[in-house]
């Protein structure tokens, strides 16, 4: 017979190495329960849903106006939540005499999240 195999197979032997399993079976599993409740109590929700900062001063120079009926479209915060990014002032033509400009802005719905308005040309 093999000899390794004779001193697993006696009684006293299998006991402890069934009993060294079990312990090590017990402690793998206490391990694996306490990191679950530890995944648990760490998660966090955090949320980036903060205004955007105040907007820039633009100097506007009227001598590079590209012509009498363009008009300054200052600039604006954009992005999202969080992420802003500023898009600068430029000239701009209406796309009719009659048009008015309605710079873009950020307004706040009633849970407290903001979203942006987009600017436009109205009538």
């Amino acid at each position: 017979m093999n000899p390794s195999f004779e001193k697993l197979s006696s009684p006293s032997t299998t006991l402890r190495t069934l009993g060294k399993i079990g312990l090590l079976a017990g402690a793998l599993s206490g391990l694996a329960l306490g990191a679950a409740l530890a995944r648990a109590d760490v998660s966090v929700n955090i949320r980036l849903d903060a205004p955007p900062p105040p907007p820039r001063h633009e100097v506007v120079i009227e001598r590079e106006r590209p012509g009498a009926d363009y008009i300054w479209v200052a600039g604006y915060w954009d992005g999202a939540p969080g992420h802003y990014s500023w898009v600068a002032g430029h000239w701009d033509r209406p796309p009719h005499g009659h048009a008015h400009w309605v710079a873009p802005r950020w307004e706040r719905d009633h849970e407290g999240h903001y979203r942006q308005v987009r600017g436009e040309w109205r009538d």
